[in-house]
């Protein structure tokens, strides 16, 4: 499945759940984004990126995951942890996926 900004835009603070070898969590879409084309082909699709809130108590690694949403089903997808943006004291561990 292809996917788009505008399936996410709406989706930005909902759950998604991410099941992994420790049992599911939820993570919470914060942001949803199109990074420049810088010059790729048109047939090639606009990168994307997407960053959820994760749990304080759990780090996951970098991995392929399983992740489920009402609105686009369960889909198998890489994810990976990135920095809290900043002026985020407090903030549990981010993810990020990207499709490019």
């Amino acid at each position: 499945m292809d996917f788009f900004l505008a399936q996410f835009e709406p989706l930005v603070g909902t759950d998604f759940t991410v099941q992994t070898s420790q049992g599911p969590f939820t993570l919470k879409l914060v942001e949803a984004v199109e990074h420049p084309r810088r010059g790729l082909p048109e047939h090639l699709r606009t990168p994307l990126s997407l960053i959820f809130d994760g749990p304080p108590d759990v780090v996951l690694a970098h991995d392929s995951y399983q992740i489920a949403h009402p609105e686009l089903g369960t889909h198998v997808l890489d994810m990976a942890p990135v920095l809290p943006g900043a002026g985020a004291p407090g903030r549990g561990p981010q993810y990020q996926i990207l499709f490019s």
